[in-house]
């Protein structure tokens, strides 16, 4: 079950993305609760839940007036391969059409270069003219990604 995500529930989110096995190099390694909660007041995000236990997670946040950015999209690696990572990138991209957005933005680490595929597959492209402006200042730059909202 996917449900939506606010602050409150950040030690969730975090548990997941921490869970995801992010390469130590990525700042998602040094990412905190409260960066989380931040991150989620500014915009939202959901969690799916299997049981009691939050397996995925997603958030998302207004980046100017036209762009939605998708970012902390993690599974548990128990629950990969089950179509949730499609499951919360489309929960995302319904809040981009219902709050009008032209498009959906996201950044991927270069130490995580290999997921990049998955979001081409969704229609995400890589726009090595688009900037991320959450971009962490010690980190590689990121890849960033853009799909339009229809």
């Amino acid at each position: 079950m996917i449900r939506p995500a606010g602050p409150a529930d950040a030690p969730a989110f975090h548990a997941v993305m921490m869970a995801a096995g992010m390469n130590p190099r990525s700042s998602w390694s040094r990412t905190r609760v409260e960066d989380v909660a931040w991150s989620l007041e500014q915009g939202g995000g959901f969690l799916a839940w299997r049981g009691a236990e939050a397996v995925g997670c997603v958030g998302w946040r207004p980046d100017g007036p036209d762009t939605l950015t998708l970012n902390k999209l993690a599974t548990r690696p128990e629950a990969r391969g089950q179509g949730l990572g499609l499951a919360l990138v489309r929960a995302v991209e319904e809040v981009a059409a219902r709050d009008g957005s032209a498009r959906l933005l996201l950044a991927v680490s270069q130490h995580n270069l290999e997921v990049i595929p998955f979001y081409e597959r969704l229609g995400y492209r890589v726009d090595e003219g688009a900037v991320y402006a959450h971009a962490h200042p010690q980190s590689p730059p990121p890849v960033v990604l853009v799909k339009a909202v229809r």
